[in-house]
């Protein structure tokens, strides 16, 4: 890792364990190298940082474009490889970025929902990630975040969150013979979050029997998440 980021990494790790307490399962079965999809569900402000201060190694992520207008923010999260994504709409830019992480054997931080989903469960996936992986045939590691939802600091029940690592997984086993085309994307994308609910059962902070429910996306109020 890079000074900078190794040393925010640590401070947000430190910070994290101090508020909530974290417990991490399985971070050695992400690769060291290579080009890596990082896939996780998504529940809170707190999840791109979460992962982003506990991964063995530099990972590049989206950050809504708004973030990016300050003169402080903006550049410090580019130096923490975080690129602006538009909201609500295909943002080419930003996909293009994502082809351009994958294609340099970086690591991409990818939540296949697009917007948070409700605390006990998951939302109907976009197909953009499906779109990534066909193009850029990297290897898919499913991440799943436990209490992230309504993670509250300093309380009595440590560790509050969790992060467990899945294994691996080639792109060609999760495309399989599906078209390159949208709907082939979002049967991709459906694959994906399935693997992401399945690694929920491998938590060893709360017992779950079966899998949060996967919402439809109208639920969200605000279309422009949508």
């Amino acid at each position: 890792m890079r000074p900078f980021y190794a040393t925010v990494a640590w401070s947000a790790r430190t910070l994290f364990g101090l508020l909530y307490g974290v417990r991490v399962s399985s971070l050695d079965r992400l690769p060291r190298n290579g080009a890596v999809l990082i896939c996780s569900n998504h529940r809170s402000n707190l999840d791109p940082p979460l992962i982003g201060s506990h991964l063995n190694r530099e990972v590049s992520y989206f950050a809504k474009a708004e973030l990016f207008k300050g003169r402080i923010m903006g550049p410090f999260l580019r130096k923490l490889n975080a690129f602006p994504v538009k909201r609500g709409q295909m943002d080419k830019s930003a996909m293009s970025t994502c082809l351009k992480v994958l294609q340099s054997e970086g690591a991409l931080v990818f939540f296949p929902e697009g917007t948070r989903a409700p605390a006990d469960g998951y939302l109907s996936p976009k197909f953009g990630v499906g779109w990534v992986l066909y193009k850029t045939q990297a290897t898919v590691v499913p991440i799943y975040l436990h209490g992230t939802g309504g993670a509250k600091p300093f309380s009595g029940k440590r560790p509050n969150l969790e992060l467990i690592v899945g294994t691996p997984i080639l792109a060609s086993e999760i495309i399989g013979d599906l078209p390159d085309n949208r709907d082939g994307y979002q049967q991709i994308a459906d694959r994906i979050l399935e693997r992401i609910r399945t690694l929920s059962l491998e938590s060893s902070i709360t017992k779950i029997e079966l899998p949060g429910d996967i919402h439809d996306r109208n639920i969200i109020d605000d279309e422009r998440l949508r």
